[in-house]
C-alpha cells in the first residue's frame, strides 16, 4: 500500500502543477497505470499462494477430528482436552487468516487508488481553458420556449413593467453618477412564469441593447449552496473583468475565504462596466435569504438586478427592491399560447378561432387552467406532441376536475386546483406505466439544474426501467426481460425514449447541445408533483440511486452492529454525484452514509474538487439530518444501541468542523454528544467504536474554549490512554498513530505536573508515530505529525535551546513539501505560521533576517486564514504578526511597535475574554510586552497602559490555570513596575522584586531553566534599580542573580540573552559599592566588550547601541588607565549610540545618551574646558527637549541638575539659578533629592548674591 499512496501522490502532484498539468502525456499516464497493474498482480499472486497454504493446516485438522470421530474407541474416549486442542488448532488458523484479509482489503483499496488515478489523469488531460467554460455557458438566461409569448411591450405584463425600470435607470446612468442599480424582486406562486418573465426581459432586443454585455443568471435550487455564491461571483468576474482576472480568482476558489476576496473584486468594478450588465437570480426560496445577502455581496453596486422568489418577505429582506407581481396569463396572450398548439399563429391581431374551437378547447382550456402559466404550457406541449388533436387533451383535463378525489392540490408548491388537474390529466396521458413510473422518480432529483443524461440513467436502471426487450410503437418499454446498464460510458437507448416521453407532456425539458441530448432541467412545482407521488418510496428511490453510485451491495462491509464506511470519495464525481449525494443521504436517513460525511477523506475531496464552502454546506444538511434522529423525530427500529452511538459520534464530528455558528457552543456540543455516544457504545461490546469516540472525545476536550484548561488538557491525555488500550499498534496500527499523535498534542499543551517531562512525552509519541505514518504511506498524516513535532521542538525545555529551534525549524520545512498551499490551503497557512514562530525564537543566523522571514511567513498565512473564512485562525496569526514586529530589527523601531500594538488589538477583537479567553489573555500579555516597548507616545501613559494589560491578562491567567502562563505575565509585570514612571519610585521596584519571586515559584531551574534565568535576569535589573535598603546589598544580589542567569544563558545557548546578561551584569558592576572601585568597573568593561561580541551593529543595532552607551558610562568612571583616553573613548561611545539611537527611532534612549554624553563632556580632559562645558550643555539642552518634566519626570531632574552644574562651572549666574529654582521647585518628588537639598539651597544662595536677586 505504501507503494500504491507513493503513486498516487505523484499523481495528484503532478495533477496540480499547472506547467505539467498542460504538458501532462499519454506516456506519463500509462506509466502510471502500467505501475498500478504490476502492484496489482504481484498482490494477487502472493494472496491466492498465501490462501491455498493456509488451507493445509485445515485440512489436517478436519483429518485428525474425522479419525478420532469416527474410531469407535476413540469416539469413547473423546474428552474436553482433545477438543480444546481442535479448537486452539482452528483459533490459530483464523489470526493467521487475518493477514489474508488485510491483503484483500488492500486489494479493494487498489482498486479504488487506481480508478481515482485514472480520472485524475482524464481530467489532466483537459486544458486549463476548459476551467472557465461552465461560468461562462452555464451562467446564461433559461432559453425560452418555441411557444412563449413576449410580453416586453405589453402593459398587461410584467416583462413590461420591468423593462421600464431597467430603461429609466439606463437613461440616467450616464449623468447620474449616484443612482442607485435597481433591485427588483418578481413574486409569484409557482409555475406563474416568473423564470419565464425574467427570460423574456433578457432575450429582448431592447433590453441587449441596453446591456451590451449581457445577462449573468443565477440559478437557485433546494441544493444551493455557498458553493452556488463562488460560482457566480467567478461567472460576475468574466463579464466584468475579463477572462485573466476571471482565472486568477478562480485558482483562489479553495479559500476559505474566498466569497469575501470575490466580493472586494467585483464590489470595485468600474461603474461603466458594472451598468452594462443585468443579473438575475432566480427562485429564491424564502429559506435562502442569508444565500441572497452573499449574492447581493457580490453583485456589483451598479449591476441592475431581478431576482425571483415565491415569497414577499424575501423581496421586503433586499433594502430597495421594488415589488413585481405575477398573477395570470392575459386572457389574449393565453390564447395566443392555445393557438400555436394547434398551429394557428396570427401574424397580425388575435387569433381565429372556430366555433367549435372557442367553444370546446379555448373556454375549457382557460378556465380549467386559469391562465395559469405552467398549466398552459403543460396543456399546449400535450397538443403540440398529439399532432394537434387536442380533444383527448381536453377531455383528460376536465375528468380531472369531475374526479370526486380532487379535493386540493398534490402539490405543495403551487396551490392552485388548476395545477394539479394539469399534472393529474397529463401523468394519465403518458403512453405506458414505464413512462410513469420514471416521472415519478425524477421526484428525488433536483430542479432547476441541469440533470445529465448518466445520473437519468443511474436513476431509472435502479427501477429496472432500463431494458433489453419489449416495447411498442407508443410506448417506450413493456415489462423488462432483463436490466442492463451501459458500461462504456454510453446511454442506453431506453433512457432517450423515457425522456423524450416525459417532454411531449410537458414535464421536462431537454437541454440539447450540439445535436446531442445532454439532460434534462426540471420545474420546481413539476418536480414537486413527481415527489408527492412517489409516497412511500420517496426514500427508496433515494436510497437505490445513493447506492448505485456508491457501489457494492447494501451490506458490503457492514459489521455487527449495523455500521458500514461509506467511501463517496472512491467515487469519481460526475458534476451531480458531490453537490447532491448528501441530499440524497439525507432524505433516505441512511445513518451510516450521513456519518461518512464527517470524515477527513470526504473533507479532502470536497476541498479538493470543489472549495471549503462546499464542504460546509454538506456538514450543515448532516447536522439537520442526524438532529432529526438524535431528537427521535425519525428512528428505525433496526437501528443498534452501538450504531445510534456511532451516529451520535458522526454528529459531534460535525459540530467539530462547523465553521458557522459560536466555536464554543459547538465544541461543548460535540462533548455531549460524544459523552453520550460513549454510554451507548460499551467497551465490551464494540471496543473498536467506542476507542475511536474516546480518540474524538480527547480531540473535543483538546479544542475546548470554555472550562479550565488544566482539567480540558487532562480529560484529552485520559480519552487518549484510554484509546490505545483498544487502538494498539499490533491489533490497529493505523489508529494507533493517529492516536500516539492527538496523546502528543495533549502532552505538549498540558498544563499541570513537569513541563519538561511533559514536552519530551509529547515527542515520545511523535516519533513511534512516525515509524507508521511515513511520508511514503501516509504523506498527510506524516506532515501533520511533523507539524506537530516542530511544535514540541519549540517548547521543548531540555537540550539545546538552538538546536531545539533549528530542528523545529527543520520539521516545519518538511511538512510544507506536502501541506503545499495549492493542495492544503489550511494546513500550509498554519504551518506557516508555527514556521514564523520558530524563526522569531530562533538563536543562530542573523536576527534580523529571522525576524523578517518570521513577519514573511505570517503575512502569507494571513493571505489564507481571513477574518471572514477562518476568524479565530486570523486572530492567531495577527497574535503572531505582533510578536514578530515586537522583535523585529530592522527598520524604524517605533513603527515596528506601534505595528505590534496594531496587531494585537486586531486579534483581540476577534480572541475575546468571553469567545476565547487563554488567547485573550496572551494577547493581552503580549499588548503589554509592546507598550512596554512603545517609542512613540507618553512614556508613562504606555507604561501604564502595558500595567493594565498585564493584570488583565493575570485574571484569566491564575496560578492554578496556567501556572506557567501566570509567572510569564508576573515576569513582565515585574518589568513593567522597574520601568514605571509615575507614583512612588521605591515602591515600583518592590512591586516588580515581588512579581519577580512570586514567577520563581513556578519558573524554577529543573521545571523551566529558561524561563527561571530571564526572570533572575529581571530580578537582577530589579535590585540594581532599588531604592529601598542597603544599596551595597542590592547591587550584591543584582551581581548574584545575574551570575545565576548565567549558568543557563550561555554564549553556546542562548548567545543573544547571554549578551543581554553581560551587559546587565556589567551595569551592576558599574553601580557596585562594595570591593576595589577600580576593578568594578574593570569588570563592567569586560562584561560590555563581551556583550559586544554578539549584540553587533548588524545583528541588533539596538542592543549594540544600548552596550555602546552603558561602555560609554563604564569609561567615564574608569579609575585606571589613561583619565583622558577613557573619557575620549566615552565620548566615542555615545557618538556610535547615537547613530542608531535618534531622536526620531528611539528619542526617550536617544535623550538618556545624549545626558550622558553631556556628563563625558563635563569630564572631558583635553581641549579647551569652556568649549567641554559647553557641549555638555548643548547636549543636556537637547536631552531636555524629549525628557520633560511631564514625560520623564526623573530623568529630567537629573539632567536638568547636571545641567545646573555645568552652567554653574561655566559662570553662567543667571541661567544657572534658573536652572537650579527649577530643580528646587520639584523638591521632593525627585529620588535623589534628600541628598541634593542641602548642596542645591546652598548654592541658590550663592548664586543669588552673584546675580544681586533677593532670596
Amino acid at each position: 500500500m505504501a507503494q500504491v499512496e507513493s503513486i498516487l501522490e505523484q499523481v495528484e502532484a503532478t495533477f496540480f502543477m499547472t506547467p505539467v498539468k498542460d504538458m501532462m502525456a499519454d506516456a506519463l499516464v500509462h506509466g502510471w497505470e502500467q505501475q498500478l497493474k504490476d502492484i496489482h498482480d504481484k498482490l494477487i499472486n502472493s494472496s491466492v499462494k498465501l490462501l491455498c497454504s493456509q488451507m493445509e493446516p485445515v485440512e489436517t485438522v478436519l483429518d485428525d477430528v474425522e479419525r478420532t470421530f469416527f474410531m469407535a474407541p476413540g469416539k469413547a474416549l473423546l474428552t474436553d482436552p482433545v477438543a480444546r486442542r481442535w479448537e486452539q488448532q482452528l483459533k490459530e488458523i483464523v489470526r493467521q487468516q487475518k493477514s489474508s484479509h488485510v491483503s484483500g482489503a488492500h486489494g479493494r483499496g487498489l482498486d479504488r487508488v487506481e480508478r481515482k488515478v485514472s480520472d485524475l489523469c482524464r481530467a489532466a488531460r483537459s486544458p486549463e481553458e476548459m476551467d472557465l467554460v461552465r461560468f461562462r455557458n452555464g451562467w446564461r438566461p433559461t432559453p425560452l420556449e418555441e411557444d412563449y409569448v413576449a410580453g416586453v411591450d405589453n402593459p398587461d405584463r410584467a416583462e413590461y413593467e420591468i423593462v421600464t425600470m431597467l430603461q429609466q435607470y439606463a437613461n440616467g446612468r450616464s449623468g447620474d453618477r449616484d443612482a442607485k442599480a435597481p433591485r427588483v424582486g418578481i413574486c409569484a406562486i409557482g409555475g406563474s412564469g416568473k423564470s419565464t418573465a425574467c427570460a423574456g426581459v433578457t432575450a429582448s432586443e431592447r433590453v441587449r441593447d441596453l446591456f451590451p454585455r449581457r445577462t449573468v443568471w443565477v440559478q437557485l435550487n433546494a441544493s444551493s449552496s455557498m458553493q452556488t455564491v463562488a460560482d457566480a461571483a467567478v461567472a460576475l468576474a468574466i463579464r466584468c473583468c475579463g477572462d485573466a482576472t476571471a482565472k486568477n480568482l478562480l485558482r483562489q476558489q479553495k479559500r476559505d475565504d474566498f466569497v469575501e476576496v470575490a466580493a472586494r473584486l467585483l464590489r470595485d468594478v468600474d461603474r461603466a462596466v458594472a451598468t452594462e450588465l443585468l443579473v438575475v437570480i432566480d427562485d429564491v426560496l424564502d429559506s435562502q435569504q442569508d444565500l441572497l445577502r452573499w449574492l447581493l455581496r457580490v453583485v456589483p453596486l451598479a449591476a441592475p438586478l431581478l431576482f425571483t422568489t415565491r415569497a414577499e418577505a424575501v423581496v421586503d429582506a433586499v433594502a430597495g427592491a421594488k415589488l413585481v407581481t405575477i398573477d395570470s396569463l392575459p386572457d389574449a396572450d393565453a390564447r395566443v399560447l392555445i393557438a400555436a398548439a394547434i398551429g394557428k399563429r396570427s401574424v397580425i391581431g388575435p387569433p381565429d378561432f372556430s366555433d367549435t374551437e372557442e367553444l370546446e378547447l379555448v373556454r375549457p382550456v382557460l378556465e380549467k387552467t386559469e391562465c395559469h402559466a405552467l398549466s398552459l404550457s403543460i396543456v399546449a406541449a400535450l397538443i403540440a406532441h398529439r399532432s394537434r388533436k387536442w380533444q383527448q387533451v381536453v377531455v383528460a383535463l376536465k375528468s380531472q376536475w369531475m374526479d370526486v378525489s380532487f379535493a386540493r392540490p398534490r402539490c405543495q408548491l403551487d396551490p392552485r386546483p388548476s395545477v394539479r388537474a394539469t399534472l393529474d390529466a397529463s401523468l394519465t396521458l403518458l403512453p405506458d406505466d414505464a413512462s410513469r413510473a420514471a416521472f415519478e422518480a425524477i421526484g428525488v432529483l433536483p430542479a432547476n439544474e441541469l440533470v445529465g443524461m448518466a445520473v437519468l440513467q443511474r436513476l431509472w436502471r435502479t427501477l429496472t426501467l432500463l431494458c433489453t426487450g419489449g416495447g411498442s410503437s407508443e410506448g417506450v418499454g413493456s415489462t423488462p426481460s432483463k436490466t442492463v446498464a451501459a458500461c462504456d460510458g454510453s446511454v442506453h437507448p431506453t433512457v432517450e425514449l423515457l425522456v423524450e416521453a416525459l417532454a411531449r407532456a410537458g414535464l421536462l425539458h431537454q437541454e440539447v447541445a450540439n445535436g446531442n441530448l445532454t439532460g434534462v432541467v426540471l420545474h420546481p412545482v413539476i418536480c414537486g408533483y413527481a415527489r408527492s407521488l412517489l409516497g412511500d418510496e420517496y426514500r427508496a428511490t433515494h436510497r437505490r440511486l445513493l447506492g448505485d453510485y456508491a457501489g457494492g451491495s447494501p451490506t458490503d462491509g457492514v459489521d455487527t452492529h449495523g455500521w458500514r464506511t461509506y467511501e463517496f470519495w472512491g467515487t469519481p464525481d460526475d458534476g451531480y454525484w458531490y453537490n447532491n449525494v448528501a441530499r440524497h443521504a439525507a432524505a433516505c436517513r441512511n445513518i451510516c452514509a450521513l456519518v461518512s460525511f464527517t470524515s477527513n477523506e470526504w473533507r479532502s475531496a470536497r476541498v479538493r474538487t470543489g472549495s471549503p464552502l462546499a464542504y460546509q454546506a454538506d456538514l450543515e444538511r448532516v447536522i439537520v439530518a442526524l438532529r432529526a434522529v438524535v431528537s427521535g423525530d425519525w428512528r428505525d427500529a433496526n437501528v443498534t444501541s452501538v450504531l445510534l452511538g456511532i451516529l451520535h459520534r458522526g454528529l459531534a464530528l460535525a459540530y467539530l468542523n462547523r465553521v458557522g455558528g459560536s466555536r464554543a457552543d459547538n465544541t461543548e456540543e460535540a462533548i455531549a454528544l460524544l459523552q453520550q455516544a460513549l454510554e451507548l457504545v460499551p467497551r465490551g461490546k464494540a471496543a473498536q467504536h467506542w476507542a475511536t469516540i474516546q480518540n474524538n472525545l480527547g480531540n473535543a476536550y483538546t479544542d475546548r474554549v470554555g472550562g479550565d484548561r488544566a482539567a480540558n488538557v487532562e480529560a484529552a491525555v485520559a480519552c487518549y490512554h484510554l484509546a490505545l488500550e483498544v487502538r494498539t499498534r499490533e491489533a490497529a496500527p493505523l489508529d494507533w498513530a493517529k492516536t500516539q499523535n492527538n496523546l502528543g498534542l495533549a502532552y505538549t499543551d498540558r498544563v499541570g505536573g513537569d513541563h519538561a517531562a511533559n514536552v519530551e512525552a509529547g515527542m515520545a509519541c511523535y516519533r513511534p508515530s512516525l515509524e507508521l505514518h511515513t511520508r511514503d504511506a501516509a504523506p498527510l498524516a506524516w506532515a501533520t505529525t511533523q507539524i506537530n513535532l516542530g511544535l514540541a521542538y519549540t517548547h521543548r525545555v531540555g537540550g539545546d535551546r538552538g538546536a531545539n529551534v533549528e530542528a523545529a525549524v527543520a520539521c516545519y520545512r518538511l511538512a510544507l513539501e506536502v501541506h503545499t498551499r495549492e493542495a492544503a490551503p489550511l494546513a500550509w497557512a498554519t504551518t506557516q505560521i508555527n514556521l514564523g514562530l520558530a524563526y522569531t525564537d530562533r538563536v543562530g543566523g542573523d536576527r534580523g533576517a529571522n525576524v523578517e522571514a518570521a513577519v514573511a511567513c505570517c503575512r502569507l498565512a494571513l493571505e489564507v486564514h481571513t477574518r471572514q473564512a477562518a476568524p479565530l485562525d486570523w486572530a492567531a496569526t495577527q497574535h503572531n504578526l505582533g510578536n514578530a514586529y515586537t522583535h523585529r530589527v530592522g527598520g524604524d523601531r517605533g513603527a515596528n511597535v506601534e505595528a505590534a500594538v496594531a496587531c494585537y488589538r486586531l486579534a483581540l477583537e476577534v480572541h475575546s475574554r468571553e469567545a476565547a479567553p487563554l488567547a485573550w489573555a496572551a494577547t493581552q500579555n503580549n499588548l503589554g510586552n509592546a507598550y512596554t516597548h512603545r517609542v512613540g507616545g507618553d512614556r508613562g501613559a504606555n507604561v501604564e497602559a502595558s500595567v493594565a494589560c498585564y493584570r488583565l491578562s493575570l485574571e484569566v491567567r491564575t496560578r492554578e490555570a496556567a501556572p506557567l502562563d501566570w509567572a510569564m505575565t508576573k515576569n513582565n509585570l515585574g518589568i513593567a513596575y522597574t520601568d514605571r514612571v509615575g507614583g512612588d519610585r521605591g515602591a515600583n521596584v518592590e512591586a516588580a522584586v515581588a512579581c519577580y519571586r512570586l514567577a520563581l515559584e513556578v519558573h524554577t531551574r529543573e521545571a523551566a531553566p529558561l524561563a527561571w534565568a530571564t526572570t533572575q535576569n529581571n530580578l537582577g535589573n530589579a535590585y540594581t534599580d532599588r531604592v529601598g535598603g542597603d544599596r551595597g546589598a542590592n547591587v550584591e544580589a543584582a551581581v548574584a542573580c545575574y551570575r545565576l542567569a548565567l549558568e543557563v544563558r550561555t554564549r553556546e545557548a542562548a548567545p543573544l540573552d547571554w549578551a543581554a546578561t553581560q551587559n546587565n551584569l556589567g551595569n551592576a558592576y558599574t553601580h557596585r559599592v562594595g570591593g576595589d572601585r577600580g576593578a568594578n568597573v574593570e569588570a563592567a568593561v569586560a562584561c560590555y566588550r563581551l556583550a559586544l561580541e554578539v549584540r553587533t551593529r548588524q545583528a541588533a543595532p539596538l542592543d549594540w547601541a544600548t552596550t555602546q552607551n552603558n561602555l560609554g558610562g563604564a569609561y567615564t568612571h574608569r579609575v585606571g588607565g589613561d583619565r583622558a583616553a577613557n573619557v575620549e573613548a566615552a565620548v566615542a561611545c555615545y557618538r556610535l549610540a547615537l547613530e542608531v539611537r535618534t531622536r526620531e527611532a528611539a528619542p526617550l534612549d536617544w535623550a538618556a545618551t545624549q545626558h550622558n554624553l553631556g556628563n563625558a563632556y563635563t569630564h572631558r580632559v583635553g581641549g579647551d574646558r569652556g568649549a567641554n562645558v559647553e557641549a555638555a550643555v548643548a547636549c543636556y539642552r537637547l536631552a531636555l527637549e524629549v525628557r520633560t518634566r511631564e514625560a520623564a519626570p526623573q530623568g529630567w531632574a537629573s539632567t536638568t541638575w547636571n545641567m545646573f552644574m555645568a552652567l554653574q562651572e561655566s559662570e553662567r549666574w543667571v541661567d544657572a539659578l534658573a536652572a537650579a529654582r527649577t530643580v528646587q521647585a520639584f523638591g521632593s518628588e525627585w529620588a535623589s533629592w534628600n541628598e541634593k537639598q542641602a548642596y542645591l539651597a546652598s548654592c541658590i544662595a550663592s548664586l543669588e548674591g552673584k546675580v544681586g536677586v533677593s532670596s
